[in-house]
């Protein structure tokens, strides 16, 4: 029945448009013009377009300087019912997710037309697919943010989830001020540093001519203090020696578990010097220090690499618009929009891991448990560790990211019935990172490890900010106990090569057609879109080769206690809640390092992956989009019906390539049917309804046609799979608003998706002859596989095993409610009220690997403001439940739950013959909330990071 219903809105659309002559009136009702002011001004604003929306969007306007209490577009857009932030590290909003789905099933518009940026997304994780970051664009540049939750013929595929339109300045915006400034200073209450901001925006606009030009910047001080369990919780087991020259050790027979650490079963010297009667290299039975039945100690889990953790450096962002408007008549109207914007970051990270990886016996590193309580979950809670290191590894970043786009339009109104939009696009992102990564370690010590909190806290014997305990840069141990460490007696990476680059590029051409004299409620609109996308990524490397050629013979190799210096904080977990650790880690000096190795000098290998072990390649895509879409407004019961109904098709030509591979080629097209209503039941009421068909394409990362042989033989390929089909959802939407007021209304949606085409790890059999498809070469197989080939009946009757990635054929179902309530209080206090929204979601799965990830239950957002006369304020709270993130062998990663509160205090201290001048005050994640996520149970931390409150000060005016 769903299919019919979508599908029939193709009929519908011609039906509509054969009614378009007849039901075209003397032309729509217009809204009174509104001076913004102010966030009350700027609710207004969103207010009536919503009111004049066919199908469910949402859009904020901003105020006499881009003010959207945010400090970037992905704050801006946070308030929306349905909307929630992805956040980087330091907790500014990075990307949006629109109901549940992910940032990549958002379709992100620039001036509509489609746009890419190659940045990498959060510290901790690796953007490779069709996400925005758009903590780059500064609100200032912008003029409105409209988040579409229903598709429509007329708009550019790709989002499942929404729409989301950038729209940038103009010079016509500016409505009586030329020239509008901000100057700000942050104060970061953890960095305990002040980062200048600052805008300027210039224009003048004519009867003909008009330009604008924007500049904003920003130079952040920043600094996050935090901690991460990397990867997993794992286990240990009792080593024991498995030869006799001490050179390979083992766990004892039984062992259960993952094992990826050990327990020694001799004295250490810090246990010996603790003990009194013990000696060095005495039998001891870890069990029984422990105090632990055997079976409980074999299953302890412990993070894989539990790290406290601290970030700090400096991000800066510069960005320009220039917007230029040549009207010369009525009937025609051109605009060149051009966007510059150069961001940078410099920062040193540092971590200091517990060794609970590979601590094998024979490389002196196993440990002796002690006083050990394990929750009923199996987690250790509190143990006393003697033998134990921290192996400390600490980056350099240095990235830069550009991002230009070139936007020329025409409007051309051809006559009382005939209008025509012609507009391209070009963008081009590039970005560049060097993260070179030095590890040492520190001398066995005992440590004390308990769960706290957010953060375990680690008491180290040592401290491990004091640069004089006995560093090393690698792990040493005398195994053949001849006073000599040889080179097989030394463990551990030194110095790891890691750059990558990454380039994007769009280019887009729209042409745009409508017919009648209001065509948005009564007429006929068609176009095409052509657009070309360009995806490249790169990895270099060469860690082997610049430890040979460059660390060991460099004097830091012989001398690397010389090269560490005071740690880069003092207070390393100071505002984290019930943190007792160490409060600083000593710090290499990178200076003299990349001196002293030659760093500089070094030419990087390019490789085939990165860092985080995926394949590098690029990804061309050429989609051509039709459609048909018609508007028609009418009269039931006296009461206004307007409708939208129309259909796209789109062609998707897909061309990928790896570096070890060869290009791969996919084609698809689908229809997508798309229809929207809303009628009003009274003069302030407003019921909407709409259906449609959405899709996204595919992920990137997982369709690069890189493939290994699994084995010896021929029997199975590990590959990518570039035929992934697209994710495609099919939408309702049922809801309405009551408008009580010029300002306040009070709206409910409810929604439901039905999503296909998620992935998962799958195995499947594959003709020899079709290998190619997968990116192995099959003429070059070797004389082992040569013989295999011809055993299992040559190539023609051979099959071969592929592990890939294909689509699940289950079903994803997201049914949802989203409230949204703005509440003017003038009959308590003229100039006092409130805004709320509230978004809660449920997901089905006809298949468990259909589940989506990232989804929380409820999400709410309230501002409450007064503005009186010359003063203005806002206080908001957001709150985001927890929600699985991903998953780790087998265990889920849960969101932590998230309340921020910001402030914002704005006073005018004069205006006059049309200059006016504010002082403003803001305050940003006042109780300095964490972004992390817990393991498996709420109280296991897996990763927590706490950028601190900011404060701000700044003046902003205009004339």
């Amino acid at each position: 029945m769903r299919i019919s219903i979508l599908f029939g809105t193709a009929a519908l659309t011609v039906l509509s448009a054969l009614d378009v002559a007849s039901a075209q009136n003397d032309g729509p009702g217009l809204l009174e013009e509104v001076t913004v002011t102010g966030y009350r001004g700027a609710l207004l604003n969103s207010t009536e377009a919503k009111r004049a929306s066919v199908g469910f969007v949402d859009e904020i306007f901003a105020d006499d300087l881009g003010k959207l209490p945010s400090q970037n577009l992905a704050e801006s857009l946070n308030r929306i019912p349905g909307v929630r932030l992805n956040r980087e590290v330091t907790g500014e909003g990075q990307q949006i997710s629109v109901r549940g789905l992910g940032p990549g099933f958002t379709k992100i518009v620039l001036n509509g037309n489609a746009m890419a940026v190659a940045s990498t997304g959060s510290l901790d994780a690796g953007n490779r697919n069709r996400e925005v970051d758009l903590d780059v664009f500064p609100t200032e540049l912008f003029a409105s943010l409209a988040v579409n939750k229903t598709a429509r013929a007329r708009q550019l595929e790709g989002g499942v989830s929404g729409y989301v339109d950038m729209r940038t300045l103009r010079p016509s915006d500016l409505a009586d001020k030329r020239f509008q400034y901000g100057v700000e200073a942050a104060y970061g209450a953890l960095s305990e540093e002040v980062s200048p901001r600052y805008s300027f925006i210039a224009g003048h606009s004519g009867e003909r001519f008009g330009a604008l030009l924007a500049l904003a910047g920003a130079q952040n001080r920043t600094r996050v203090d935090g901690y991460e369990a990397v990867a997993l919780y794992t286990d240990g087991c009792v080593a024991q020696w498995t030869a006799p020259d001490r050179s390979a050790s083992g766990c004892v027979p039984g062992s259960q578990g993952l094992n990826h650490f050990f327990w020694s079963p001799e004295v250490t010297p810090d246990w010996a010097a603790s003990h009194p009667g013990s000696n060095v290299g005495d039998p001891i039975d870890p069990v029984a220090t422990s105090g632990l039945p055997a079976d409980v100690l074999d299953l302890a889990r412990v993070p894989y690499l539990g790290r406290p953790m601290t970030t700090v450096g400096d991000r800066d962002r510069l960005s320009a618009l220039v917007s230029l408007e040549y009207t010369p008549s009525e009937d025609l109207q051109a605009a060149l929009d051009l966007i510059w914007i150069d961001a940078s970051r410099d920062f040193v990270r540092t971590e200091a891991m517990w060794w609970g990886r590979r601590n094998y016996l024979h490389q002196g590193a196993a440990m002796i448990p002690e006083d050990v309580q394990v929750n009923a979950q199996g987690y250790v809670a509190f143990g006393r560790f003697y033998n134990a290191h921290l192996w400390v590894g600490t980056r350099d970043y240095r990235e830069d990211l550009g991002f230009t786009a070139v936007m020329p339009s025409v409007r051309w109104q051809i006559d009382e019935l005939w209008r025509l939009d012609v507009s391209a696009s070009s963008t081009r992102s590039e970005f560049d990172r060097d993260e070179p990564y030095v590890l040492y370690m520190s001398p066995g010590g005992t440590l004390e490890y308990e769960l706290t909190g957010a953060v375990p806290s680690f008491r180290f014997s040592f401290d491990p900010a004091d640069p004089t305990i006995g560093w090393s840069w690698q792990q040493t141990f005398d195994q053949n106990q001849n006073g000599v460490i040889e080179d097989n007696e030394r463990f551990g990476d030194m110095f790891r090569i890691q750059r990558n680059h990454r380039e994007t590029e769009t280019t887009g051409f729209h042409v745009d057609a409508a017919y009648g004299q209001d065509p948005e409620r009564n007429g006929l609109l068609f176009g095409l879109a052509w657009d070309e996308n360009v995806n490249q990524i790169r990895f270099f490397g060469g860690t082997a080769e610049f430890r040979d050629e460059h660390v060991i013979p460099s004097d830091a190799y012989q001398n690397f206690a010389a090269y560490l210096g005071p740690s880069l904080v003092s207070n390393l977990g100071a505002d984290i809640d019930g943190y007792d650790g160490y409060r600083g880690i000593a710090q290499v000096d990178w200076g003299r390092i990349k001196a002293a190795t030659r760093y500089d000098a070094f030419v990087p290998v390019e490789g085939a992956g990165d860092q985080f072990g995926q394949v590098n390649g690029t990804i061309e895509e050429q989609m051509l989009g039709l459609y048909l879409e018609s508007n028609l407004t009418g009269e039931i019961g006296d009461r206004e019906l307007r409708l939208d109904a129309g259909v796209r098709w789109v062609d998707t030509d897909q061309r990928v390539s790896s570096h070890q591979s060869g290009t791969t080629r996919a084609d698809y097209s689908r229809l997508l049917p798309a229809f929207s209503a809303v009628y009003d039941l009274h003069e302030d009421i407003k019921l909407r309804a709409s259906a449609s068909r959405s899709l996204t394409r595919a992920n990137p990362s997982e369709m690069y046609p890189n493939a290994s042989w699994g084995s010896s033989g021929i029997d199975s390929v590990r590959a990518g799979n570039p035929y992934l089909s697209p994710f495609e959802s099919t939408n309702f939407d049922i809801g309405g608003e009551w408008y009580y007021g010029e300002l306040g209304y009070i709206g409910l949606t409810l929604f439901q998706k039905d999503i296909t085409g998620f992935t998962r790890q799958d195995t499947i059999t594959v003709p020899f002859l079709e290998l190619p498809n997968y990116g192995m070469d099959i003429d070059n197989l070797g004389a082992d596989r040569e013989q295999a080939l011809l055993e299992c009946g040559g190539p023609e009757n051979c099959t071969v095993q592929v592990t890939t990635r294909t689509n699940v054929q289950g079903t994803s179902t997201l049914t949802g409610s989203e409230w949204i309530w703005v509440m003017p209080l003038d009959v308590v206090t003229p100039g006092l009220g409130f805004n709320l929204s509230v978004t809660h979601i449920d997901q089905k799965a006809s298949d468990p690997d259909a589940i989506i990830t990232g989804i929380s239950d409820w999400v709410y957002n309230l501002t409450a403001y007064y503005e009186r006369g010359a003063f203005q304020s806002r206080i908001t709270y957001f709150h985001q439940d927890g929600a699985v993130v991903g998953y780790t062998q087998g265990k889920p990663l849960i969101g932590m739950d998230r309340s921020q509160v910001d402030f914002s205090l704005a006073y005018r201290l004069f205006e006059s013959d049309g200059h006016e001048l504010s002082l403003t005050f803001d305050g940003y994640n006042i109780t300095n909330e964490p972004v992390g996520a817990w393991h498996e149970y709420e109280g296991i931390p897996f990763s927590a990071y706490y950028p601190g409150a900011t404060y701000t000060i700044g003046l902003r005016g205009g004339f």
